[in-house]
């Protein structure tokens, strides 16, 4: 059994707002350090609360849990087809009746068709949504300070957790180590039996 480092990311409120800045947490957390057990929450090793630079987080979401988080988002508010219009409040809140958990409104703030931002990180928010690629020299600078954001609380994290507790620090490592060296077999393996196929597309690229 591997001996994870568990991170809980606590939201700020319990606006929407607060809530997609929470997921942004998550997934930024989930890239600096994907050997931990990142969520959502009160319960993990550590507790961290985001910060409005993590907000570009949401950009490392892949399509398809992109596209799932967008259902979810129409599910919560039950619409099919109709365009959303979002506009929040200066409390954070999106003039909505229905509750949404962070992910939901995560989904559908990349659902929605127009985001009328009020509070700074809603305006930080809005920014992301409007980014068409990643690629793209500011999302890439966003990128940048969403991750040293990241990496700032993952070495705190682990900082704390070596002061109280050595022993789950030498077990995490241990289990990583165990990790690197099964998927080196596995990479072995898997490039023995397929060599002569790798070769013949080197040649042919």
């Amino acid at each position: 059994m591997r001996d994870w480092l568990q991170i809980a990311v606590r939201p700020a409120g319990d606006t929407p707002t607060d809530g997609v800045l929470a997921v942004a947490a998550v997934l930024a957390l989930e890239w600096a350090a994907p050997y931990a057990d990142v969520s959502l929450g009160e319960e993990g090793h550590c507790l961290v609360e985001p910060d409005i630079t993590a907000v570009a987080g949401l950009l490392r979401l892949g399509p398809e849990r992109a596209e799932r988080l967008r259902l979810a988002g129409r599910s919560a508010l039950q619409i099919q087809e109709q365009e959303i219009h979002l506009v929040e409040t200066s409390e954070g809140t999106w003039g909505l009746t229905e509750e949404l958990d962070p992910w939901s409104a995560a989904g559908l703030a990349f659902e929605a068709a127009t985001f009328v931002a009020s509070t700074p990180v809603g305006h930080a928010l809005a920014e992301i949504l409007n980014i068409s690629t990643v690629d793209d020299q500011h999302a890439v600078e966003l990128l940048h300070d969403s991750q040293g954001w990241a990496s700032k609380q993952v070495a705190q994290v682990i900082g704390q957790i070596a002061t109280e507790n050595p022993r789950r620090i030498a077990n995490l490592l241990a289990s990583l180590s165990a990790e690197v060296e099964t998927l080196s077999d596995t990479h072995a393996v898997l490039r023995a039996r397929y060599q002569a196929d790798i070769e013949l597309m080197q040649r042919n690229q």
